[in-house]
């Protein structure tokens, strides 16, 4: 679950201009876009709404309301991790827009992007692991303030234990409660 695209179909429906016209403001990058394997081009959501806001066009409620939620995203390897947290959160902490991805790379792509409130992050990973994704995140001028939660299904080394007690907001065992740790997400956010 990734930040949500647009096909150029798409932004042409929202702007009311046929799909050539939105091709043209990307070819001539007024409009942020990428290229599918495919040839196909889509504009993320943040950066459709950056186009809308510069240009003075009409913003759809959907896309109001996305911006407007504070972000939440959850990094980790496990797909059924993601999908049982971003339940727990549609149902029990709605007012949250909740961003997923499977990979510590693609995580600081998202934050850089959009930077959320509270990231999620997975110890055991592969490529980048939690701890450098954490040490990263710390590390960045704007990323450092991001609240951090911890969750692991390992026994963690003394070194990384030190490190997490005293940089994130929270450390969960698996298995753990998602309740609770939506809870603690929704406090951190707040702090």
């Amino acid at each position: 679950m990734q930040e949500k695209e647009y096909s150029t179909f798409e932004v042409g429906k929202i702007c009311n201009v046929a799909h050539t016209t939105v091709i043209s403001w990307i070819e001539r990058k007024e409009l942020a876009a990428h290229t599918t394997p495919g040839g196909h081009r889509r504009a993320y959501q943040n950066d459709l709404l950056v186009f809308l806001k510069k240009y003075k066009m009409r913003i759809p409620p959907e896309l109001l309301e996305a911006e407007r939620k504070p972000g939440i995203l959850i990094v980790d390897d496990d797909a059924e991790i993601l999908v049982m947290l971003s339940r727990a959160f549609k149902e029990h902490a709605p007012e949250f827009q909740v961003r997923a991805t499977q990979n510590g790379m693609e995580a600081l792509m998202l934050v850089g992007r959009e930077p959320p409130r509270v990231i999620i992050l997975d110890v055991v990973m592969p490529g980048m692991d939690g701890l450098t994704l954490c040490r990263t995140l710390k590390a960045g001028a704007s990323s450092k303030q991001i609240k951090v939660l911890v969750i692991t299904g390992k026994k963690l080394t003394v070194q990384e234990r030190g490190y997490f007690m005293e940089t994130v907001d929270g450390i969960f065992h698996k298995p753990f409660s998602a309740i609770k740790l939506v809870q603690r997400a929704v406090q951190a956010a707040k702090e």
